[in-house]
């Protein structure tokens, strides 16, 4: 198996050139990227492949997402994410994308390890049928930037993502929000009291006012509200922006007698959207 690898380090792409036997029919490739310098083909190459294997979680596991969660909740992390191609030129394929947290120049334990952010735990995103292929390249090319480090990549990469539980007793219909995305519909918990309005924000316009106003209503019910975390306040303004530019955020706000009792933040668009925050008054 033919090997490369390329790193990006402050905007300069440095080649460590080839590593493996080249009788080996498949050609793979190793980019290791910062999380502010994934170029905008690969984001959509990353996505191309989550849509081609079906990823059971594809919202959790998405550039928009992870890339951001890198960047606010890194924990102070030495992270890069790991692109697998296999063949080359425009038979180059993405077979995988793994973020990965690298050790410390000074008090690294040597270990380099598949890195995940607070919340839902993901395996990294590997094609199915390429486990052993994109591991192999991705552990030779990590001994050939670090030589005494080890890859860990635990959980197995076949382990799905844990089920969000849904808000909703069933999806909206497209068709039942009108322009000023006002739905009435069957709804569970909170959401099912008598005298409560509905009020579902999508246009990307809006959302940041929207967002503003779930993060103050949360920070006045919530006994951990996620304005006292500023990595996680960062988190959810930037994510719910970048996925807004897709038309894949929407804010929903239950008001009763005017005033909001619950609130939820959803992220992807029709069935396949999922709910990533949501928060409600206590009843009276």
């Amino acid at each position: 198996m033919k090997q490369g690898l390329s790193i990006i380090e402050g905007g300069l792409l440095i080649e460590a050139g080839s590593i493996g036997a080249d009788h080996e029919p498949a050609e793979w490739h190793i980019d290791l990227r910062r999380p502010n310098l994934v170029e905008p083909i690969e984001a959509e190459a990353w996505r191309a492949l989550l849509t081609r294997i079906r990823w059971p979680e594809p919202i959790y596991a998405d550039p928009d997402y992870l890339l951001t969660a890198a960047v606010h909740q890194s924990g102070g992390r030495d992270l890069v994410f790991a692109f697998a191609w296999s063949g080359s030129g425009e038979r180059a394929r993405l077979r995988g994308v793994i973020p990965l947290a690298m050790p410390h120049g000074l008090w690294g334990n040597g270990r380099v390890q598949a890195w995940y952010p607070p919340g839902p735990v993901l395996a990294p995103t590997i094609e199915p049928g390429f486990l052993d292929e994109v591991e192999a390249a991705l552990r030779a090319a990590i001994k050939a930037v670090h030589p005494r480090s080890t890859l860990i990549m635990v959980p197995s990469p076949a382990a799905p993502a844990p089920k969000q539980a849904a808000l909703l007793a069933q999806p909206v219909p497209a068709e039942v929000v009108p322009a000023r995305d006002r739905v009435s519909i069957r709804l569970v918990g909170p959401w099912a009291r008598d005298g409560v309005e509905i009020e579902r924000i999508t246009e990307p316009r809006s959302i940041r006012d929207a967002v503003e106003a779930y993060l103050s209503f949360d920070a006045q019910v919530s006994g951990n509200p996620i304005v006292a975390d500023p990595s996680a306040s960062s988190m959810v303004r930037v994510v719910t922006r970048r996925f807004a530019q897709r038309r894949q955020t929407s804010v929903d706000f239950a008001r009763k007698d005017g005033v909001i009792v619950a609130a939820a933040l959803r992220l992807g668009a029709g069935p396949g959207s999922i709910v990533w925050r949501q928060a409600e008054a206590r009843a009276a």
